[in-house]
């Protein structure tokens, strides 16, 4: 097989949605990989929305994280404020947004890291990670519905957390290990 061959990308062929809805919507797609060969109802979960969580960092270096119960996996943990952006909302906006919302907190700078995606060998979802600097609070935490309270962890306490496997949401995981990673390449 030649070096173009490996790179080509597969070709949607065929497709068929199985559900849709303004939150998510699931695919069956008939797909020819490069060899020729044919996947047959590949299932792909698509999300109409870009995702955003922030980092909110203190001046001291703690992150101010959320108690969150997710009734999917029945799990209450800590994460790091997160949501859907509004349709036509900037990145920064939402990432404020979402800040406001769940913490209680106004950064005076939001800070774009880059984005990712979390699953991509079977959705579309693509995350955005910001960092919240400058921190200071303005009010009580508006969604209740989704967070139980808001509290700050060093990144000593965060650590052992990680390693004690009690961060059990992938989006806080990635956020914070890339947040850490960034800030020991400028030691």
């Amino acid at each position: 097989m030649s070096d173009n061959n490996k790179h080509r990308p597969w070709r949607v062929l065929r497709r068929e949605t199985l559900y849709e809805s303004q939150w998510v919507s699931l695919h069956r797609d008939d797909v020819r990989l490069p060899d020729g060969s044919m996947i047959a109802g590949h299932h792909v979960v698509d999300f109409p929305r870009p995702a955003v969580c922030v980092v909110p960092c203190g001046d001291d270096e703690r992150i101010l994280m959320i108690e969150h119960y997710r009734f999917i996996t029945d799990i209450t943990g800590w994460e790091l404020p997160a949501g859907w952006m509004e349709e036509n909302e900037d990145v920064e906006a939402a990432a404020m947004r979402e800040l406001r919302e769940e913490t209680g907190y106004h950064a005076r700078e939001i800070a774009y890291q880059g984005f990712y995606y979390p699953a991509h060998g079977s959705t579309n979802l693509t995350f955005h990670v910001c960092l919240g600097l400058g921190l200071k609070r303005v009010g009580d935490i508006l969604d209740t519905n989704e967070v139980l309270r808001a509290a700050w962890f060093s990144p000593k306490e965060i650590w052992a957390m990680i390693d004690a496997n009690e961060i059990l949401d992938g989006q806080t995981l990635t956020a914070l290990l890339w947040h850490f990673a960034r800030a020991a390449s400028v030691e």
